[in-house]
């Protein structure tokens, strides 16, 4: 009897099947953050054509295409001699003015005038006055000046040559500051916020990613293409980067809807599809499933899972559904 017995316990030792260690990760679920990537061209934030407000002759001109100049660097001198004849008459005009209603004052305290002659000469007083600083403005603007700090593109105009009132003399840009614009897609832009960090390389300075921010994005955009433009502005304090430069963008896009997130190791691949391994009291799942983009160390799935589920990530190689495990810890 006593053999009996333990033939018995040697068979079913024999043929029991051992625990096999397994590794785990939970399953989160959380929104996903897709890159995109989008080429565009470096452009000046300010661009502007500097117009002339007065008209005359180019007298000087100390500044030449290509330079770079400071805010209220002086670009040309006009001369205009009936402009500043004109001056001179009217700061006579405002001077002889002055002077009659000073007296018309005096006057008036010892009643000899009437107060109607003193406003009279108050009134002339007061259009001499707006000539007179109307005129100097218009001198004062025969001296053309960078309205901002930049990069001379071109200038236009030479020495000798009649200037027009609201004629175009210089092409200035900013360069301490650019901006790339990029196409987005219709499907991600509404998902884009302003002041949104984005990278951006530029290959032909060696590619180092440079850190800018989302200034604006339009409400109107291309309807054979279906994207709307995006501008993205980086900071250019050294110079470096320069209008029409080509420039990569990248764009971390998350997504408005939850997804289901398991670990890479988690996923197993067959002629029969994918499959991940849930552990369950004990023992394994086998869950077909549907992977999507890469996050993180993480895959997007779709199946039947939830976020808190074990998901098997090291020892599943060889398993096989409902096999019994154990579980040696948490992957973190």
């Amino acid at each position: 009897m006593r053999a009996f017995l333990c033939a018995v316990i040697f068979a079913s030792t024999a043929f029991a099947q051992p625990t096999t260690p397994v590794i785990v990760a939970e399953v989160r679920s959380q929104p996903l953050r897709e890159e995109l990537t989008l080429v565009g061209l470096t452009q000046p934030r300010r661009s502007t054509h500097i117009a002339s407000e007065s008209e005359g002759i180019v007298h000087h001109r100390p500044i030449e295409s290509g330079q770079s100049v400071e805010k209220g660097t002086l670009l040309y001198r006009l001369s205009n001699e009936p402009l500043s004849a004109s001056l001179a008459e009217a700061q006579a005009d405002f001077s002889l003015r002055k002077a009659t209603y000073a007296r018309s004052s005096e006057l008036f305290n010892t009643e000899a005038i009437s107060e109607q002659t003193l406003l009279e000469d108050e009134y002339e007083l007061d259009r001499a006055r707006a000539k007179l600083e109307g005129l100097a403005s218009q001198v004062s603007n025969l001296s053309i000046r960078a309205p901002f700090s930049g990069h001379i593109v071109q200038m236009r105009t030479e020495i000798g040559a009649w200037v027009g009132r609201g004629q175009s003399v210089a092409h200035l840009v900013s360069t301490d500051t650019m901006r790339v614009i990029v196409n987005v897609p219709e499907r991600h832009v509404s998902l884009l916020k302003l002041g949104t960090a984005a990278s951006v390389e530029i290959a032909a300075l060696g590619g180092v990613p440079h850190t800018g921010r989302i200034v604006a994005i339009l409400a109107e955009g291309y309807a054979e293409s279906h994207t709307f433009p995006v501008a993205v502005e980086i900071d250019n304090p050294q110079g470096l980067i320069r209008s029409n430069m080509s420039a990569e963008v990248h764009l971390q896009v998350q997504q408005s809807t939850e997804a289901i997130l398991v670990h890479k190791d988690a996923l197993i691949r067959s002629a029969d599809g994918e499959t991940v391994f849930l552990a369950v009291e004990g023992k394994v799942v086998s869950t077909p499933v549907q992977s999507g983009l890469s996050y993180s160390g993480f895959v997007a799935v779709e199946g039947d899972l939830k976020a808190g589920d074990l998901a098997v990530v090291r020892g599943n190689e060889r398993l096989r559904d409902g096999q019994d495990v154990r579980i040696l810890r948490k992957h973190q």
